[in-house]
């Protein structure tokens, strides 16, 4: 063979193999599946999101009135109750749910704050668990610290929650997925 004719067959070679990624309809294909899969951990996220969201919302409101002292112990113990169970069902749902890649991290770190909710909790009916206790002085602040401390801690987790939702539901592939103060200040600029 003459080293023409082998150029020849290695560039008609290289066109054929070439050839398939030509056809348009090829590359949406792949394309239109990533979307939907987007589209659908975007739905499925924001729906349990808006759930926790609430439950939290609840808790917050119940520790801040034991606090108050607008809220019987004995109510916010089944409030508290109730809403850690659901608590626990749903991270439980968040953690099955598989995340894009580039998401992982804040899926992660999303699923962590819940249990730092769920540790407020926790640390609330601790504080009320110790009013139940036989001896306890009237004016003991105890129970007040333990409730702070919950309180503190529901908050805080929801408010990065939030935040963190609202990065992985607008996420788009191809950008920064961070949720931090400078990906914040930049996020319309790239």
């Amino acid at each position: 063979m003459q080293p023409r004719t082998i150029l020849t067959i290695l560039v008609a070679t290289h066109l054929l193999a070439a050839l398939p990624a030509w056809f348009p309809g090829r590359r949406k294909r792949g394309v239109v599946h990533h979307g939907r899969e987007l589209r659908e951990y975007r739905s499925h996220l924001k729906q349990r999101t808006d759930r926790i969201d609430g439950v939290l919302g609840d808790v917050a409101d119940a520790i801040e009135g034991l606090r108050r002292r607008d809220l019987d112990v004995d109510d916010a113990i089944v409030r508290l109750a109730s809403a850690e169970d659901e608590l626990d069902a749903a991270a439980e749902e968040f953690r099955e749910m598989l995340a894009p890649e580039d998401l992982h991290h804040l899926h992660v770190e999303y699923d962590a704050n819940l249990e730092r909710a769920l540790r407020g909790i926790v640390t609330a009916e601790r504080g009320c668990g110790i009013t139940k206790l036989p001896h306890r002085p009237p004016e003991d602040e105890e129970p007040y610290i333990y409730w702070k401390r919950g309180a503190s801690n529901v908050t805080h987790a929801r408010m990065r929650m939030a935040e963190l939702a609202e990065v992985l539901v607008s996420w788009e592939p191809g950008r920064l997925a961070e949720a931090n103060v400078t990906a914040r200040l930049h996020r319309d600029e790239l």
